[in-house]
């Protein structure tokens, strides 16, 4: 028989207290999805070379790129884990070519981004919505080995925040003291400190959906109590860093941009954005020199490094994130840096090249 936890335990650490809760839209505004059999210049035998993107229907960057691209006549072919279930798919590696809703494309650039299984819906009982979800985890598993040029490496895209802190101290970045631990009295003891002395993470994603389209905010926040029950799963706790801002570090290829931000918790990006302050910034050189470093050994096309600016300049590396969304933070910079490089990097890739004329006029 399966254990039953206690009705009286405690909710998780990171899901007590006021909780960030959203509904992510379930249909994206992509320009080129809506007109893409007016735009398709090639045969239909003819698989057409284009930029394959997996993600969500919430990507505001991929809206934005694919419109960017279209008009220069790059196509850009995108599947949404939100209504993934009802589009038609051939995938077949052998040819290393895919059939999209009918259209044949050749992935000459493979991103996957927020295509998360648990935003598929599917219809019918439980069961089947657990079955179909699943087995989208199964497909996605398979796109990762794809014959092709992945915009970022299936292998560093997943690497654990633990491996991101390894390969950022061999790479000669100092990083917080870390534990993976299932309390915070025994993460304190194994790093020698008060547990009011720790920030507490999840090792995973951000973000719980406990069904497609809603979504809970599973954000860092510090140990404000000395005694915390077992959490039920093991978090990531860091010794914390007094520290003066945060810097965001974008790569686009070898191109990095930095956005200085200022705010008074943790979880302001999400919780309290109005109190959270972004401004465009340069990268210090060695710090600059520093991120090549882990470049060339994750082979990252696109990423967004955080890093702890401590007092006396100090940049503590926190983690990568491996998609990269740029969209807030030029909003908050009122800047486009990142995306003028975005759009720059794949109209001059070796992979792509525009197969015809767009018209987007409807």
């Amino acid at each position: 028989m399966p254990t039953v936890r206690n009705a009286g335990t405690p909710a998780p650490f990171l899901l007590q207290g006021k909780r960030f809760e959203d509904t992510f839209r379930q249909s994206s505004v992509d320009y080129q999805r809506r007109f893409r059999t007016r735009l398709r210049t090639l045969p239909a035998h003819v698989p057409e070379p284009a930029l394959v993107v997996l993600t969500s229907a919430h990507d505001a960057e991929i809206d934005r790129l694919s419109l960017e691209l279209g008009l220069q006549g790059f196509p850009l072919y995108r599947l949404d884990a939100d209504d993934c279930a009802d589009r038609r798919l051939v995938l077949n590696p052998d040819s290393g070519t895919m059939r999209i809703d009918g259209l044949l494309v050749r992935p000459a650039l493979l991103w996957i981004r927020h295509f998360v299984p648990n935003s598929v819906v599917a219809d019918g009982p439980p069961l089947i919505g657990r079955y179909v979800r699943d087995q989208w985890a199964s497909v996605l598993e398979v796109v990762r080995e794809w014959p092709t040029t992945h915009v970022n490496p299936p292998v560093s895209r997943r690497a654990s925040r633990l491996a991101q802190l390894r390969q950022a101290a061999t790479a000669g970045i100092p990083v917080p003291a870390t534990v993976l631990a299932s309390s915070a009295e025994e993460a304190a003891d194994a790093l020698g400190c008060p547990p009011t002395d720790l920030i507490a993470k999840v090792i995973g994603d951000h973000f719980v959906q406990p069904e497609p389209a809603r979504v809970t905010g599973v954000f860092p926040r510090r140990v404000t109590a000395p005694g915390t029950a077992p959490e039920p799963v093991p978090l990531l706790f860091q010794r914390y860093l007094p520290h003066s801002h945060e810097l965001r570090v974008f790569n686009v290829g070898a191109r990095l941009f930095a956005y200085k931000i200022r705010k008074h918790d943790p979880r302001d990006v999400w919780a309290d954005p109005e109190a959270v302050s972004v401004t465009a910034a340069e990268v210090p050189a060695p710090l600059a020199r520093q991120i090549e470093t882990l470049l060339r050994r994750t082979g990252y096309a696109f990423s967004g490094f955080d890093f702890l600016i401590t007092p006396d300049g100090t940049p503590v590396f926190l983690e990568c994130n491996a998609n990269g969304d740029w969209a807030w933070f030029e909003r908050g910079a009122s800047d486009s840096r990142v995306s003028e490089a975005a759009l720059h990097h794949f109209t001059t890739h070796p992979a792509l090249s525009p197969t015809g004329e767009r018209d987007f006029r409807g």
